[in-house]
């Protein structure tokens, strides 16, 4: 640059312009505190070596091109995959929430039967304690009716805890 400053420049070039382009190109100017003639020749210098591409693209600006292209087609490939996930993820909580209702469900029943159980074996306890009384008050009268009736509860009882799991898991 200094040997371009040295060499003093006394060749004009010029080109033709509208009044309305002239007066542009002087408002860009005053705003750079330059000259018009400096800002023609400074475009001029800049663009020298580029002339080919002024109004196209050049090869860096068409590979960033692509790899924008290549960029906004990963994140289209992300956003589809996020949506699925999150698809995914929907349906197991949902298939989750309807298991674990069906688990407290039949915890419930679980437990109904337990305290069903729990008086079945009390009334059983109390039958017998009966039976015990009435063999030990009345030992040549043997109550058969009783010891069958007790027998039969406890026979429903022990079926109804064996078959209602299975009719809950089917």
């Amino acid at each position: 640059m200094e040997n371009i400053a040295q060499v003093s420049k006394n060749i004009t070039l010029s080109f033709k312009t509208t009044a309305e382009e002239k007066t542009a190109l002087q408002q860009i100017a005053n705003e750079r505190n330059i000259s018009r003639s400096e800002l023609i020749a400074s475009l001029i210098y800049a663009y020298k070596y580029n002339y080919d591409f002024i109004g196209k693209t050049s090869p860096k600006e068409e590979e960033l091109k692509l790899q924008l292209k290549d960029i906004e087609k990963e994140n289209r490939k992300l956003n589809l995959a996020i949506e699925n996930a999150e698809h995914r993820i929907e349906m197991e909580q949902k298939t989750n929430r309807k298991y674990i209702k069906e688990q407290l469900e039949m915890n419930k029943t679980i437990f109904d039967l337990q305290d069903e159980l729990k008086i079945a074996h009390a009334e059983i306890s109390r039958l017998n304690d009966v039976l015990n009384l009435n063999n030990e008050n009345h030992s040549s009268d043997y109550n058969s009716e009783l010891l069958y009736s007790s027998i039969g509860s406890l026979i429903l009882s022990g079926l109804t805890l064996f078959l209602i799991p299975s009719i809950f898991k089917s």
